[in-house]
């Protein structure tokens, strides 16, 4: 049997947010698309809907987690990974730190916003060190993965969006030796006694420590065998 290919299914489902962010445009909302994807199944995908919701919290990548924990039916999607066609901000980066998804995959840099670029709290290990019943390792990073095609998308989806982040700032211009992604900020896999740890707290932190104010810890909702994708 043919195993999936990860670096094939990276593309499909990064150039899906290039199209999510395409529609996005077209709604006249801000041009960002997510995706999120567990054992090769998409569980949440949505555009921005900061402008359609009247809702500054509606950002692409939490209004995704939110979707994907209610199909999941658990705050917990460490066996997660979320695509988005620009880096998450600050704020979504915190949300997706929260939910512990596992692995982070955009196209573009956004040095002001970005919550790698700017402020690194993708890959913060203050926060897991010292409340590690509530947040999980730092996610793997995949920074700048088809970065010229998201480049390209986006100037020609929302031309005066792309020409006024460009202008301000807030878009880099992709680099070249980064055109299939730029893992220096992967984390690595736990090791020895710290791998032991971390999968004795994975299970304390779905199964005992969720049930306090998070909720999921055993709803039979949870979709772990048969995942409704996202419309």
């Amino acid at each position: 049997m043919l195993k999936p290919d990860p670096e094939a299914s990276d593309e499909d489902m990064m150039r899906h947010c290039f199209t999510l962010a395409a529609q996005a445009a077209e709604q006249g909302e801000y041009p960002y698309g997510a995706v999120i994807v567990r054992n090769g199944i998409i569980v949440a995908e949505t555009t921005n809907r900061v402008a359609l919701d009247g809702d500054v919290t509606r950002h692409a990548e939490v209004v995704a987690i939110c979707h994907a924990q209610t199909a999941l039916g658990s705050t917990d999607l460490a066996d997660c990974t979320i695509y988005a066609n620009m880096e998450p901000c600050a704020f979504c980066c915190y949300a997706i730190r929260e939910s512990r998804i596992g692995k982070v995959v955009f196209s573009m840099r956004s040095p002001i916003m970005g919550g790698v670029s700017r402020w690194n709290i993708l890959g913060d290990r203050t926060l897991s060190d010292t409340i590690p019943e509530v947040f999980a390792p730092p996610p793997a990073v995949l920074a700048e993965f088809l970065s010229e095609e998201g480049n390209a998308a986006l100037r020609r989806s929302a031309p005066l969006v792309w020409a006024f982040m460009r202008a301000r700032g807030l878009l880099a211009m992709p680099s070249p030796h980064a055109a299939g992604g730029d893992r220096a900020h992967a984390a690595g896999p736990a090791r020895g006694f710290g791998a032991v740890m971390e999968w004795i707290l994975r299970g304390l932190r779905r199964n005992f420590f969720d049930r306090f104010g998070r909720g999921g810890g055993n709803r039979q909702s949870r979709a772990g065998k048969n995942v409704t994708p996202s419309p």
